[in-house]
């Protein structure tokens, strides 16, 4: 079995698909998706143009969902011989029938269509061609609006299948151009065909249509039924989460009957939606300049153990994440929390008792969780930071490290430990998961990672990561000291530890540091004094 291709980020030039002007039998199932709610006419029409598709029809079903309209819908005579008619029965809305019509197929490749997609004879093929080689690409197909206030009635669905088998699709419309998806093309056109995307790609995956492998959906979890609007983008976003390479497909064209409810009522719809894009997608970081202050998809988990550490120690760690300038975090400790029975026990004799003492502190933090194994992934949230334990982070690290990751585009950013101890990691999710869809037998994660999307090194002093261990617990009483922490100086941290003379110990060596600097500033104002032959400054008595 040939690997699988590799993409480094979003630049899918690299892979080669099936060309469709050649003779290629493909061999892979497809079922497309239709969920419709009301619209038999337009239904008609896309049923007659799926009924001339150049994808083998023995390899094509159609599932149309029929999302509780009244009347029912009902299956025209123009339609792929493998079509079935579904009607739901619990719940609605778009994603919902997107479910239920997922379920019932057998595809091994998804097509998400929209029921007022009219599409061109290789549209199917065009999309479906990519996944067959390529297992985390997400294809968007292209489209045209076409009006009928501008256009006239709608042609009737033997009208549709002559323009097919005569290759005339393109002229069904009176040879109209149509109106451009504005906002899709003109990103599509920014970014290089998608090939320069950053982590933002994933807002303009719309599901007009667009094809996936039953992995990758499943990997993502499929569109969400709570959001009425905006699920395209809540699942392009979660899709990208997952590994997934996003690409533009012109070859895959499409007729789209009348604008969309977003062109209807664009700022009614912007305004609905973005409460709840705001709680499920961190990025853009704007959605979340108002609202509440923690959301059920953060932009970093933080994942750090209690190991044996003392209370302090932990506490001090954990306060530091908790009140960085960051506050869009989630921790999760990593401990024995389930040993922790409620049976009679000593107070100060408890063998788990530094544990029992941080569950007490932090089980009623809503931005806390207490596991007991490390989370395999932190899917949706798109930042993993692993943070070692005995250590703790400056009020800017969190954000120091994530624009670290976004700057220069790196799927890891990894800051050294002091000799002896573990490195810290902030991971993008997107890529490590893309990196367990590439990852060769033997081959690390880091190194896969860095195969695909890059990495960054950074010092401690630079990021703000500080060793607790070079505290006494009692130090720690009140939290991580402040001049622990360092201070941000034109953008960059002041080493947050160091070593003096000999002297380890944080606080002591800040002390040092203070003091060598006035003993050398009075130094330099004798060594003036005298040049210009006016008394030296002598030390101070007591």
């Amino acid at each position: 079995m040939s690997p699988v291709p590799r993409v480094v980020r979003n630049d899918w030039s690299s892979v080669t698909v099936p060309d469709l002007e050649a003779d290629w039998r493909p061999t892979t199932t497809v079922s497309v998706i239709i969920p419709a709610f009301g619209g038999q006419a337009e239904l008609d029409l896309v049923l007659a143009a799926l009924s001339r598709q150049t994808w083998p029809v023995d390899l094509l079903e159609v599932i149309v969902v029929d999302d509780g309209s009244d009347p029912p819908l009902r299956l025209p005579d123009a339609r792929p011989p493998h079509t079935t008619l579904l009607r739901v029965r619990d719940g609605w809305g778009k994603a919902n029938a997107l479910r239920t019509g997922v379920a019932a197929s057998s595809g091994e490749i998804l097509h998400l269509l929209d029921a007022d997609m009219v599409v061109y004879p290789e549209h199917v093929a065009a999309l479906a061609r990519w996944p067959t080689v390529l297992p985390y690409a997400v294809v968007l197909g292209a489209k045209r609006f076409v009006d009928p206030a501008g256009h006239g009635p709608w042609p009737d669905p033997e009208r549709v299948v002559r323009a097919w088998e005569a290759g005339a699709a393109a002229g069904l419309f009176g040879g109209a151009a149509g109106e451009p998806h504005e906002y899709q093309e003109r990103y599509i056109a920014q970014t290089d065909q998608l090939r320069a995307a950053d982590h933002l790609a994933f807002r303009i995956v719309v599901g007009a249509s667009l094809a996936l492998r039953r992995e990758l959906y499943d990997a993502a979890g499929g569109p969400d039924p709570a959001l009425r609007f905006g699920n395209d983008t809540e699942f392009g976003y979660r899709l990208a989460q997952a590994g997934a390479v996003i690409i533009p497909e012109p070859r895959a064209r499409a007729w789209h009957l009348g604008p969309t409810h977003v062109m209807r009522q664009h700022d009614a719809v912007a305004r609905y939606r973005q409460a709840f894009l705001a709680d499920r997608v961190p990025y853009p970081r704007h959605w979340r300049k108002v609202g509440g202050t923690t959301w059920t998809v953060p932009l970093v988990e933080v994942v750090t153990s209690v190991a044996d550490q003392p209370l302090e120690r932990v506490r001090a760690a954990v306060d530091s994440v908790l009140r960085g300038t960051e506050r869009d975090v989630r921790v999760t400790l990593v401990g024995p929390w389930d040993r922790l029975e409620g049976g009679r026990v000593s107070a100060f004799g408890d063998p788990l008792l530094e544990a029992r003492l941080v569950a007490a502190t932090y089980r009623g933090e809503p931005r806390v969780r207490l596991v007991t194994q490390p989370p395999e992934t932190s899917f949706p949230t798109p930042y993993r930071l692993d943070l070692p334990a005995g250590h703790g982070l400056a009020p800017d690290a969190v954000r120091n490290l994530v624009d670290l990751a976004d700057r220069y585009r790196a799927g890891v950013v990894r800051v050294p430990g002091p000799p002896g101890q573990p490195d810290t990691y902030l991971w993008r999710t997107s890529a490590l998961s893309r990196a367990r869809w590439v990852r060769q037998p033997g081959e690390s994660l880091l190194d896969a990672v860095d195969a695909i999307h890059g990495r960054r090194e950074a010092t401690a002093e630079e990021v703000g990561v500080v060793d607790l261990t070079s505290f006494e617990p009692s130090e720690l009483a009140n939290g991580l000291p402040q001049h622990a922490a360092g201070r941000t100086r034109r953008g960059r941290l002041v080493p947050a530890t160091v070593e003096v003379e000999g002297v380890r110990s944080l606080a002591r060596a800040t002390v040092v540091v203070a003091w060598l600097g006035a003993r050398r500033l009075r130094a330099g104002l004798r060594n003036l004094l005298a040049r210009n032959g006016r008394p030296t400054v002598g030390p101070r008595t007591r």
